[in-house]
Order: structure tokens, then sequence, then C-alpha cells
């Protein structure tokens, strides 16, 4: 476990606000991550069995689509070793992943993502941050990353992946105005691990080289 820590991250702005976020009944013991979809062997998870997965550790950034960005310390599986599980094809490239959160007294929150490109991004499914268990703002139990999309894009304390040929928005998305893709464009952001503003020229992850 990497016990390190964020610079500035009491500044980071807070997303209780968002949809997906409410009190939450989740309990471990009975959790399970459902995969269904375009896949050869439908299944459902448990927490213990995913941390029994190989483990990965990330220092990479994040991006708001409110403009604000944040590179932390991230720990979890990677996608394609949890879909291996369920026989996902990941070399076809008309495949798309839908997440649907765990339902709250707000509703759920879903989100589809082209599931070639997540992969090549190396996406990963986190259950720690900065060296610890996620909490509930952060997507606890367990978070999709694609660091090369908007974090409206990456499902909090995600519950379920269906894995199909449709590319839609998610009610969220849809009500936001929020686009389909939403793939990290150029603009100005503000770092808050470094209290900087930076330009981004890009299109996709943003990487330390960006922001010098």
């Amino acid at each position: 476990m990497h016990k390190k820590t964020t610079p500035n991250i009491e500044k980071k702005p807070s997303s209780l606000r968002y949809f997906q976020e409410g009190p939450s009944d989740i309990n471990l013991k009975n959790w399970k991550l459902k995969i269904s979809g375009e896949v050869s062997n439908e299944l459902s998870i448990s927490y213990d069995d995913i941390l029994k997965l190989p483990k990965s550790y990330f220092h990479r950034r994040s991006v708001c689509v409110c403009l604000w960005s944040i590179k932390r310390h991230w720990e979890g599986v990677l996608l394609s070793d949890v879909l291996a599980l369920a026989g996902v094809d990941k070399n076809d490239d008309k495949l798309f992943m839908k997440q649907i959160s765990h339902p709250t007294d707000k509703g759920v929150y879903d989100s589809t993502v082209h599931l070639s490109s997540a992969l090549k991004r190396n996406a990963i499914l986190a259950y720690e941050v900065d060296g610890e268990i996620l909490k509930s703002e952060q997507g606890f139990p367990l978070r999709f990353l694609d660091f090369g999309l908007f974090l409206y894009k990456c499902v909090k304390s995600v519950s379920e992946i269906k894995i199909t040929r449709e590319n839609k928005l998610g009610y969220w998305e849809d009500y936001a105005g929020y686009d389909l893709d939403g793939t990290i464009q150029p603009k100005r952001y503000y770092a808050v691990d470094l209290h900087k503003k930076f330009y981004f020229d890009g299109n996709g992850e943003v990487f330390d080289h960006d922001i010098e």
C-alpha cells in the first residue's frame, strides 16, 4: 500500500452535490460487481475476489469538466483483468462499456465509454486513493477511472458493467448537457495539487510535461 499524500487535497472542490451521491446502503459482505452483455461468461464478483486480483498502482491526473484537475495516488485492478474473467473480446473495436452505479435515494448514475480506448489507456477499477479505502465521495467501494476522460465519464460506486454495441448518453450527462465522447479537450485548467493554472493543448490524458 502506498502511504503517499496529495498536496493541497483540502482545496479540492467537493463533488458531493452531484447526482450519483446520496446515502448509501452498501454492505461489502453482499455487494457484488455484475458484468453482463456481450460477454462469454456473465458473472458477479465480490469485493474480496476483486482484492485478490493483481493490484495496480498509478499516480495519474484526473480532470473535471468543471476545469479543475488533481494528481492522486490510485490503487485498484486493471479493467482488462476484470473483463478477462467475463471473456470480453478486447480486440473488438465496436464494443462499448456501460457503467451503472449502486442505487441511492437519488437514483443511479450511468455512463458509456468506448471499450478498446479505455483498455489502451490502462483504465482501472480503483478501490484505494492516497493509501486509503475510497470514501463515499470518492466512489466507495469501487470507481471506474479512465484518465483520458473527464470525470463525469468515470462512474463512482460502480455496481454493474454492461458490454454493449450501443453508445448513449447517461441520464445525468443528458441532463447536464455533457458531451457523449468525454475525452479531455484543449482548455485552460487549474491544477489543485500544484496550485497552478495551465493550458492543455492535447487530447486525452494530461501528463506532467503538459503542465511544466
